[in-house]
């Protein structure tokens, strides 16, 4: 009677304790092997040694609005070399642009042209080092998320266009234009410090 469901009920408590503890187990080994693998990532990619934590790693860590790594390596590739400010802001607007959209818009400019370029492969080159680590990424996907339909609105607000000109510019809300420019502002900010 009462004492067969009392150690019944006794029995099934222990059971969930046990499956919470292998659950908490099998947790605590995936984020370990997550973790190891995005060691093996940032070694790869000259970040930090096994004890250290070098200069481009002190660089990432530093950034959180936008793809820390994309955006470390185009710094130390020197993509920002010999560019002026409104194209400097263009190049981050891929960054920090985040919109799933059915299709992208190309800048016509050549040159934001060659740095969207350089962006898509700086980004293939980290996702291929993913793959190799053994991160799962869709590579295909993690390039196409840097969007280049701002970079022409991104410019030509650098260089003193009214608001009302750049709305005609695209077919994007006003709203995100203004949500990506407060974010690429606090992605400068960053930059700055």
């Amino acid at each position: 009677g009462i004492i067969d469901i009392h150690n019944k009920y006794k029995t099934i408590k222990e059971e969930i304790k046990r499956c919470k503890f292998d659950l908490k187990q099998s947790n605590k080994m995936v984020l370990e092997g997550t973790n190891k693998n995005m060691q093996r990532v940032l070694r790869r990619l000259d970040y930090c040694t096994n004890d250290m934590v070098l200069t481009k790693g002190k660089v990432a860590c530093t950034i959180s609005a936008a793809d820390e790594l994309v955006l470390t390596e185009l710094i130390f590739n020197g993509a920002f070399n010999n560019l002026e400010a409104p194209a400097i802001a263009a190049l981050l607007s891929c960054l920090v642009y985040t919109e799933h959209r059915s299709e992208s818009k190309a800048p016509r400019q050549q040159d934001l042209m060659s740095k969207l370029a350089l962006v898509k492969e700086t980004a293939s080159r980290i996702a291929t080092i993913k793959q190799e680590c053994k991160i799962e990424i869709n590579a295909e996907e993690y390039v196409e998320s840097f969007k280049p339909d701002m970079m022409e609105i991104c410019m030509a607000w650098c260089k003193g266009a009214k608001f009302a000109e750049i709305i005609k510019m695209s077919q994007i809300y006003e709203g995100t234009i203004i949500r990506m420019l407060r974010r690429l502002e606090e992605l400068l900010k960053e930059l700055i410090d």
